[in-house]
């Protein structure tokens, strides 16, 4: 990985820890006050906590559609970093309430593609984890292939439709695919966030 994308990475990082005791215990000051995020609210969009998540979901989708090319050190390195912090950003957002609507799909099935099978070349045979988080674990007895060029290809779906719906500006539009991301984020994505990085987590010190 490039010296200029490494150090902006750890830029980003350190500016987003700098509030992390300020946002976090805020957090925790609101959830005994019922604290819900107000989407009447006409700043609510532009909040520090959704401002956070948008910026932290743009710095993750942007590294993996530029992942050709680095190699398996450098961007499980880089993971490590990224991921928890998404989870954290996505957790402080709290309850978002829900919007009714819809937005039309920005992803193509070629994008989905092009994440998946980078990150599957970058990872090689450490690609391949046995899991037990997952629906088809209902179904059987033992745990269930799977991979983290896939799991993290689905984190990027769904945040990747995040980011260029708040790129367009358009707040009803912004709103819905808030509501929706951290929907499927409570359903679908965050755990698979997390599996994808407990499995990063020991190909790296397997490597």
């Amino acid at each position: 990985m490039c010296f200029q994308c490494e150090n902006n990475i750890y830029r980003l990082s350190k500016l987003l820890l700098c509030d992390f005791f300020s946002t976090f215990h805020f957090a925790l000051r609101s959830s005994y006050t019922n604290f819900a995020p107000c989407m009447n609210d006409d700043n609510y969009l532009y909040s520090q906590p959704v401002l956070d998540f948008i910026t932290i979901s743009t710095e993750f989708c942007k590294y993996l559609e530029q992942g050709e090319g680095k190699d398996i050190y450098d961007f499980t390195h880089v993971m490590r970093g990224l991921l928890p912090m998404l989870y954290l950003k996505a957790t402080l957002l709290g309850n978002v309430p829900e919007v009714a609507g819809w937005n039309e799909e920005k992803l193509t099935e070629e994008d989905y593609n092009f994440v998946r099978s980078t990150v599957a070349r970058i990872m090689g045979e450490k690609d391949d984890f046995l899991d037990v988080f997952v629906e088809d674990f209902k179904y059987s007895e033992h745990p269930v292939l799977c991979t983290i060029s896939e799991n993290l290809a689905d984190v990027y779906q769904q945040l990747r439709e995040l980011v260029e719906t708040f790129r367009d500006g358009y707040e009803e539009s912004m709103q819905v695919a808030l509501y929706n991301t951290m929907d499927e984020f409570k359903l679908q994505w965050g755990q698979k966030l997390l599996n994808a990085l407990r499995a990063i987590h020991d190909a790296s010190i397997n490597m």
